[in-house]
């Protein structure tokens, strides 16, 4: 019976009470919440992620590195001095000017700020939104009890007018049932007029609450704005945190341009430190074998080249820091809009 009169069927002259603004908005806002819900999602992962790099970083980093043992005489196996000044105790991943409680702080900040400027927004919207559909629900409800209150006062002004035009025939008998069914049709007017009354009011609530989420949609570049300033800022100051670097990343050469004659001088180097040589020739056992699969020396190897590559000119050098990014009503700038790195003391 609802679903008849809910879309008119039975009776074609009959016009249902229209709610058709609040339906489409309603309906467009549902397929916003679909990409909210998505970008909530990813943006938790990314979270979760960001604090689990940082805090493994902090665990890693402090751990000691390996080192190089040597035999001395009678057999005694010692560690290769390599603290400072000469001591053979361990130093960590991180190096002495390594900080793990920058680290464990930006963590802790990254999450708090991303829960409070992105999160909490979203789910503050996710939740006036469930709200406006309870309430669509019970507008639709009411929407529905007019329609059927119409009808029975349409009904009931029908029967008048055919009880009135046999007052001729029916005289004192029609008279009096007349009479009651006008009773009855101004008591169900009343109950309309309340029906009615109620609905225009609920239905102007909703509208009121629906624009005002469709309004506040605007807002969601701004939070993806502000998790992209806050992860970024986070990584530049953790960077910072780490200190100098040992070694360079690998150049943005392709591995298939590499020589293989620099890579076996690499390793043929390491015979100074007591790795003899793979050829008495000089010739590194690496090289022989590019030699070997290429079918001429001067061929370019295609095997990839180690990231851990050491260059001597890069002795000290450092990753710079990502520069974080302007933005637009989320925490205060930085005076110049750059990012600069103190000096650090290398290792």
């Amino acid at each position: 019976m609802q679903a008849r009169q809910k879309w008119g069927f039975g009776d074609k002259e009959f016009q249902v009470t229209p709610n058709t603004r609040n339906e489409l908005m309603l309906k467009e806002a549902t397929e916003f919440s679909v990409h909210l819900k998505r970008c909530e999602k990813d943006i938790r992962a990314l979270k979760v992620a960001t604090e689990g790099i940082l805090v493994t970083s902090k665990v890693v980093l402090t751990s000691p590195l390996p080192r190089v043992f040597e035999e001395t005489g009678g057999g005694k196996v010692v560690p290769v001095a390599t603290g400072p000044a000469g001591t053979s105790g361990s130093a960590p991943i991180g190096g002495g000017d390594f900080s793990p409680e920058e680290l464990a702080r930006i963590s802790k900040e990254t999450g708090s700020k991303i829960e409070t400027e992105v999160l909490a927004p979203m789910e503050r919207w996710m939740n006036a939104f469930s709200l406006v559909q309870n309430r669509m629900t019970k507008l639709e409800a009411l929407r529905l009890e007019v329609d059927s209150r119409r009808r029975t006062v349409a009904k009931l002004g029908k029967k008048v007018d055919v009880q009135r035009a046999q007052l001729p025939q029916t005289r004192a008998r029609g008279e009096y049932d007349m009479e009651n069914t006008i009773k009855i049709l101004q008591h169900k007017e009343a109950k309309l007029s309340a029906c009615r009354q109620s609905y225009k009011e609920h239905e102007a609530l909703v509208y009121h609450q629906l624009t005002n989420l469709i309004r506040d949609t605007v807002w969601l570049k701004s939070y993806i704005s502000a998790v992209l300033r806050v992860e970024s800022e986070a990584f530049a100051i953790a960077n910072v945190a780490l200190g100098s670097m040992k070694a360079a990343l690998p150049s943005s050469a392709s591995p298939s341009e590499a020589d293989p004659i620099q890579m076996s001088g690499m390793i043929d180097s390491l015979s100074d430190d007591g790795i003899p040589a793979a050829r008495s020739d000089g010739m590194s056992r690496l090289n022989y074998k590019s030699r070997e699969m290429n079918g001429s020396p001067t061929k370019k190897a295609t095997a990839k080249d180690s990231m851990y590559t050491i260059e001597a000119s890069s002795e000290g050098a450092r990753i710079p820091g990502a520069i974080p990014a302007q933005h637009d009503g989320y925490g205060a700038l930085n005076n110049s809009g750059e990012y600069s790195r103190p000096p650090v003391s290398a290792w």
